[in-house]
């Protein structure tokens, strides 16, 4: 069955209803999660997903770049009701946005990656599991099973390659997402003043940390330290530490011939992640990618490289008639989803907007961050005069921004 027909979404006229406030309004936004998410957790962890590389330009840029893209609403028109639905490959959601692939979720929260998964399902929205996640694709994939997207590091074994996107198959994973912009291991300076290492290393630092946050580190204890679980059949040396597996298991560098190995493998909806170059974005359409994904990866890797945004912007128009446009990095509200679709991304993708709130609510913080998102899109549309997401285009800009 597609997952079109098996989303089984309400209609239209039940669906475009306005949202109310189905949320904790003492966290009425995600910067509110984050600053919560901040005291909860210990630094080693909330640094892990909220910091970059150097001096976290990229990061800075990719906010700064939506903040920078103004709209112009329409007024004198009817808009008791909206259509928030996007359709990606052929299935229908709920909603134009999607949770990225973070590896080592559950280190923020334990459960935190199933937590995304069943709510997404609720939600219906993409939830894209990452190749180092520590919860069993198996069970991600019967968790979320009308949305559930996989992620790929490429190994750099072809067997290994192979294997794993046999297991993805088999699990009826909807769409294959492969990331590129990960050549090499970065040097993220929060996480080397953290003290953070793979397998975790009880220095006296790290439990301090631990100490003055004790509500997460029994959480933890009575849930075990996290593990790639995954990939952990891949490993031939049992002594040898999980960041030196990490970066010994993946491709430093992804070449063409690989990724159209990849698309032969994979029947599915194939989607190259990362990409910023407009060459890179055709040779990916030329190996048959079905979608991209433009990403800085959350400016985690390069400090220069442009804001999200901006390689959205600058794409030449003639490239969403030949592949699905997306876009993660620098989303942090509803109104951020709807900037990128007038500048022509079919969907938007974030992962520490939905770890600010698990890491603020526990659990309870998958379902916040989707309801926050989607009542920020929905009266978002409304205050435009857009009736529809899938309306929504550059002439919605403004000439003073975007």
């Amino acid at each position: 069955m597609s997952v079109a027909a098996s989303l089984h979404l309400p209609s239209k006229e039940k669906m475009s209803q306005p949202t109310s406030t189905a949320y904790d309004t003492r966290y009425p936004s995600i910067a509110d999660l984050k600053r919560r998410a901040k005291r909860r957790l210990p630094n080693f962890a909330f640094d892990y997903v909220d910091g970059a590389i150097d001096d976290e330009d990229a990061k800075r840029r990719n906010r700064q770049a939506f903040r920078d893209v103004h709209l112009t609403p329409r007024y004198l028109r009817d808009v008791s009701t909206v259509d928030t639905r996007n359709t990606l490959f052929g299935a229908e959601y709920a909603l134009p946005f999607g949770i990225s692939p973070v590896g080592l979720g559950n280190m923020m929260w334990p459960g935190a990656e199933l937590a995304l998964a069943r709510a997404a399902q609720a939600a219906r929205i993409p939830f894209v599991l990452s190749t180092f996640s520590t919860t069993d694709l198996d069970v991600i994939a019967k968790e979320a099973s009308d949305v559930c997207w996989f992620q790929l590091y490429v190994p750099r074994n072809e067997d290994v390659m192979e294997d794993l996107i046999a297991r993805v198959k088999r699990a009826s994973f909807h769409a294959l997402v492969v990331t590129v912009d990960i050549p090499v291991g970065a040097k993220r300076n929060r996480e080397l003043k953290n003290g953070l290492k793979l397998p975790f290393t009880l220095t006296p630092q790290m439990i301090w940390q631990c100490l003055t946050h004790p509500t997460w580190a029994l959480t933890t204890l009575a849930h075990g330290a996290p593990d790639f679980v995954n990939v952990a059949r891949y490993r031939t040396d049992a002594n040898q530490g999980l960041s030196d597996f990490v970066s010994s298991m993946t491709i430093p560098g992804l070449p063409l011939e690989r990724l159209r190995r990849i698309r032969v493998l994979w029947d599915g909806p194939l989607i190259v992640k990362g990409l910023q170059a407009e060459e890179n974005v055709r040779q990916a359409i030329d190996c048959g990618a079905d979608g991209i994904i433009i990403s800085n990866h959350g400016g985690r890797q390069l400090d220069a490289a442009p804001a999200t945004i901006d390689t959205l912007r600058s794409l030449p128009g003639d490239l969403a008639d030949k592949t699905t446009v997306m876009i993660d990095g620098g989303i942090r509200t509803g109104l951020d989803v709807l900037r990128a679709k007038a500048l022509g991304a079919q969907a938007t993708f974030s992962g520490r907007t939905f770890y600010y709130g698990i890491g603020a609510l526990g659990p309870a913080g998958a379902r916040q961050v989707i309801e926050i998102l989607r009542d920020e899109v929905t009266r978002t549309l409304q205050q435009l005069g857009c009736i529809r997401f899938a309306d929504l285009d550059s002439g919605w800009l403004s000439h003073s921004g975007g």
